[in-house]
This record gives structure tokens, sequence and C-alpha cells, in this order.
């Protein structure tokens, strides 16, 4: 189990490893293909921050409508932690990230390694921080067989990310400013001491060198899209802190978030 580090004095803890690393048989791995079918692509997908919940089943659930095969986990209990409003709240990106990182490189290993899915075919997908994962991910694992990757509202703090060259969708809903100072502070307009680039800089150095990737905006949406009805909520983390932000998506954006994603992974993969 990681070991905790206490950061300022708001509550706030860091993590140092050893971290957990993929287990195949850990009662929280879901590995799904469509039966009968052998064939189907597989998605990777690397859960936010509040560990593996409601919202990130609905996301995996999407991809298995569609006809692919999926691998997901919760990083949280595969290193020992079993309440996830203490992680949630208290341990830092970075922390939340290490975890999910160590679990996610060898996810993605085994996808790429083959079963009942075409290993030809790798998506890489993840939500929040396990957005920023991804997008990490992408700057760190070579392999010609991943195919693209969908970070969803990536987390504004935590991992350096690099040159990129896998394809890329980065969908933020527009009202997202989660952990913000007001309503139009915007996640990936966001910096921070130990993340002095943003999201929205990233992404546009990457463009001008001609690099895949590019960001989809929805209107009338906040932050995690499939958290239900676009709302107000108010937001504890640590001792002292608290912010509001909208969460959740208005009518009909889902359904064109899923309209986007699955032209973006048509259009990616090897048939």
């Amino acid at each position: 189990m990681p070991t905790l580090h206490s950061v300022g004095d708001r509550g706030f803890f860091a993590l140092s490893g050893p971290f957990a690393t993929f287990d195949p048989n850990h009662p929280s791995v879901e590995i799904w293909a469509p039966s009968g079918i052998g064939d189907a692509p597989i998605v990777v997908y690397a859960h936010g921050g509040a560990g593996y919940r409601e919202d990130d089943q609905a996301r995996v659930e999407m991809f298995r409508h569609n006809g692919f095969a999926t691998i997901s986990f919760d990083s949280y209990e595969m290193n020992g932690f079993t309440d996830w409003e203490f992680v949630t709240r208290r341990i830092t990106n970075g922390g939340k990230q290490d975890m999910i990182w160590g679990v996610f490189e060898g996810a993605v290993a085994h996808a790429l390694a083959g079963g009942p899915w075409d290993a030809d075919n790798v998506v890489l997908y993840g939500g929040s921080n396990g957005g920023r994962v991804v997008l990490y991910a992408g700057t760190e694992l070579h392999h010609p067989n991943i195919r693209g990757i969908i970070a969803e509202a990536p987390a504004a703090t935590g991992f350096a990310l690099g040159d990129l060259w896998i394809p890329a969708i980065i969908p933020f809903g527009a009202l997202d400013n989660w952990a913000g100072q007001s309503e139009t502070d915007f996640v990936w307009t966001r910096t921070y001491p130990d993340s002095p680039i943003s999201i929205e800089a990233w992404v546009d150095t990457l463009q001008r060198k001609q690099r895949p990737l590019r960001f989809i905006f929805y209107e009338n949406a906040g932050h995690l899209l499939f958290e239900g009805a676009l709302k107000e909520v108010t937001v504890r983390r640590g001792e002292a802190i608290a912010f509001t932000a909208y969460e959740g998506a208005g009518p009909g954006v889902l359904e064109r978030y899923e309209r986007d994603v699955m032209s973006f992974v048509e259009g990616v993969l090897r048939r």
C-alpha cells in the first residue's frame, strides 16, 4: 500500500510507492468482450478521481453497446484504499494519478498481449484524473496498435504532458470550472506551480507541430458529463477548501457526445 505524506496545512496527502500494478484477477477488474465475435476493438478505461463509480460504468457501457471489448478497474482498491471519499477529498491529483497509472500501464499491456478481442486496435479512454493519465500514456507508451485516445475533461494538474503522436480528442463541457475560483475559471485554461502549462497551451503547441489532437466543447455541460443532469454543486477538498462548479450535461449532450466519440474511434481504427 502506498505511504501517505502530509502536504501543507489543509489536510492533503501526497503518496509514495510502491504502487499496485495490474492484476487481471482482482475483484474490481472487468475484462469484457462481445460473445461470439473475437475481433472487437478494445478500450482500456482509466477512472477519475473518485475511483471507479457509476459514471465510469456508464462510459464503459457506451463502448460495449457499440461493439467494443473493454478493460476497466478500480486502482484505489488495488492500492488498498477502500474509502473513496478520503481519496477524493484528501489525496492530491498527483497521488491519484500515480495509483491509476501503476495499474493502467499494465492493463494496456494486457490488452496489447491479445485475448478474445482485436489487439491490433486498442483505444485508451480516461475521465478527469484518468483523462490526464491517458494523455500521459500517449506520450509514454509507443505502440503502433494504440490507435486513439479519448481524454474527457483531463485534470489541470498532475502528470507532465509531453509530445503526443497518437490521434486524440479532448472533450470538455463548455462550463467546466471544476475546482476553479470563478464561473469562468475553466479547467483547460488553468495553470498551477506544479503544472505551469495549461492544457489549452499544451494543445496549441502540439497543433502547431501538426499533431493529431483537438478539443471538442459541449455547450450546456460541465465536468463529469455522465454524472447526470447539468447542475451546480459544492465540492469539498481537504479540511478547509470548498468550491462550487458545474457538473453533468443538459438534454441531448450525451447523444452528441457518443456520436462524436464513435466517429473519432471509427476514423482511427485499422480495419
